[in-house]
């Protein structure tokens, strides 16, 4: 079987010759034929336009310019109103003594060149290959252009299936993760009320990096900022300041999720003097960390229906996964008795969780 050869360069480049006189046509194509085109013959210029509209592809045309009904000028204005002919250079042929006149309105109607007779052999053919060099060149570069084209959009295909993968298997991470969360908040829930757990002076900035550096993934997903003011050393469990940490910051952070905004989480602290559960009259200090964010609110009507509901999900076994992350946040901040609080406002939401100090 023959193998196809699409290279539109090796086919032979095709002329259409327009002359109402066989002779002329006869001799210019003797005078080309060496160089190896394909001729299409028209003896007027309707029957050009007819070619033209039913054969694609033409290097160039070779035009007498004085022609019966319709010469050559007006001939070359009909072809140029088309569109997807306009790229096709037209070469007039004409008498020497054609005036100055007459050959602008050759340039006008669209012509590229002239060549005048009796027609010079070599001038003709000169003139010929250039043209036929140019279109060899524009046909090259609109191969090249496809091939490029073809190749971007399979590469924009590619591309598609990744990304769909990779949202696939960031699906999969998440909730992987979340399931390993919620194990691990039920483990560590449990021993809470059995377990000893160490307190320790600890530096809650250096805590902090730490429990971030593992939420990398997450904060990204969402592409959230995090802001961070110095945070002050306390006794705490540092065991419990894991799970504590990262379930407030992932509860702000989804919380906080919009459509047309980033979530932009800021951590902060400050001291207080009072009861922590009490309006109570009290000298006793407290340091209150805020996990905040910028962004759609809590959907709970307020921290005491938020908490309640927790309580009231612990008894009967009915806790959603973000429920069982604070309701582990609010075990851990009794056993440091201290409390843990939720916040809605028009600018966003806010856990706090309020640490006593030790003197």
């Amino acid at each position: 079987m023959a193998s196809v050869n699409n290279d539109p360069t090796s086919k032979k480049p095709k002329i259409l010759l327009v002359d109402d006189r066989e002779d002329n046509l006869l001799s210019i194509e003797a005078i080309l034929e060496p160089d190896g085109y394909q001729f299409f013959r028209a003896y007027s210029g309707h029957q050009a336009l007819k070619i033209l509209l039913n054969e694609l592809d033409f290097a160039m045309i070779l035009m007498d310019v004085k022609m019966p009904v319709l010469n050559g000028f007006d001939t070359a204005t009909l072809i140029y109103e088309r569109e997807k002919l306009r790229h096709i250079p037209i070469i007039f042929i004409t008498a020497n003594n054609y005036g100055d006149e007459n050959i602008f309105k050759g340039y006008k109607a669209g012509g590229i060149d002239y060549i005048f007779k009796p027609i010079n052999p070599e001038v003709l053919r000169a003139k010929v290959t250039v043209f036929i060099d140019i279109y060899r060149k524009n046909a090259q570069l609109f191969e090249q252009e496809q091939k490029l084209s073809n190749a971007n959009r399979l590469l924009e295909q590619e591309m598609a299936e990744l990304q769909a993968s990779q949202r696939k298997t960031r699906q999969i991470n998440a909730n992987l993760r979340k399931q390993i969360s919620n194990l691990e908040s039920i483990l560590i829930s449990s021993k809470l009320s059995t377990d000893l757990f160490e307190f320790e002076s600890s530096d809650l900035n250096g805590l902090l990096k730490i429990f971030l550096a593992d939420m990398e993934d997450q904060v990204n997903e969402k592409m959230a900022t995090v802001l961070i003011e110095p945070l002050p050393t306390l006794n705490v469990s540092r065991v419990l300041m894991r799970p504590l940490f990262q379930n407030l910051i992932k509860n702000v952070l989804y919380s906080g999720v919009t459509d047309d905004a980033k979530p932009v989480i800021k951590i902060r602290s400050e001291i207080g003097v009072g009861d922590l559960n009490s309006t109570s009259p009290s000298n006793n200090k407290y340091c209150r960390i805020i996990f905040e964010n910028k962004g759609a609110g809590l959907t709970h009507d307020s921290a005491d229906q938020l908490f309640n509901r927790l309580e009231a999900g612990q008894s009967n076994g009915e806790l959603n996964s973000g429920n069982i992350e604070l309701a582990l946040c609010k075990k851990i901040m009794e056993r440091h008795n201290g409390f843990i609080s939720a916040s809605k406002a028009e600018g966003g939401s806010a856990f706090i969780v309020a640490f006593p100090m030790t003197k």
